[in-house]
């Protein structure tokens, strides 16, 4: 694998480049407060959901745990509550280990990076601006759009190859996007074993993992 050298690598956010999904149960725990649903809980379908923004999470969130549609009323506090939550929470986010050597390196090889999360845009570009990321990225896109319409787009705006370009992700969700437009993907395992076998090229632990693909073949 280590003469496989992507043109470009499209990284999701929480979870591969940001150790922050602690804190982002936190805020959808913030978010459900005096509802009466359990950490646990709440915990696991943060897992079962991930790759999906915090406005389709929500309410997938509510439904499972209550067995009811989330009124709108409700929908818009508990999002608001998480909103507010996750904001306060920016400055105690880090970087995963083996992030920072990886986004060094890629910029060293000249190796263009996005961002393609499911986080609001107007958020991640606040993080990103917080922690100086933004040199590190060719583009940074969250929502509105979904993973596989940012991944297309790139893949036209930048004249791609899919075959020639990876994607890491820590969520089926991403590998869903990533193989249905037959991108490489790369699962970032945090300990919860997301992923299937079809299509996907290589777990890892954090982005150094990756160092090898920056070497010319």
């Amino acid at each position: 694998m280590d003469a496989f050298r992507p043109e470009f690598i499209f990284l999701d956010f929480d979870g591969v480049i940001m150790d922050s999904m602690a804190l982002k149960l936190d805020s959808y725990c913030h978010a459900f407060e005096g509802m009466g649903f359990g950490r646990e809980s709440i915990r696991k379908l943060q897992l079962a959901s991930a790759g999906l923004s915090r406005q389709k999470t929500i309410p997938l969130m509510y439904e499972a745990l209550s067995g009811s549609p989330m009124p709108e009323g409700l929908y818009a506090q508990a999002l608001g509550r998480f909103s507010e939550h996750d904001d306060a929470s920016r400055g105690k986010m880090v970087l995963k280990n083996g992030a920072g050597e990886f986004l060094a390196a890629a910029r060293e090889a000249r190796l263009p990076l996005a961002i393609v999360t499911g986080t609001p845009q107007e958020v991640i570009e606040k993080t990103v601006a917080h922690f100086g990321l933004g040199p590190y990225f060719a583009r940074v896109c969250g929502s509105p759009g979904t993973k596989p319409q940012h991944l297309e787009r790139l893949l036209g705006e930048f004249s791609l190859r899919a075959e020639r370009c990876l994607y890491a992700g820590d969520a089926i969700k991403d590998q869903e996007a990533a193989v249905g437009l037959d991108i490489p993907f790369v699962g970032v395992n945090n300990g919860d074993d997301p992923f299937r076998p079809e299509g996907l090229m290589m777990e890892i632990k954090g982005l150094d993992a990756l160092l090898p693909f920056l070497r010319h073949p």
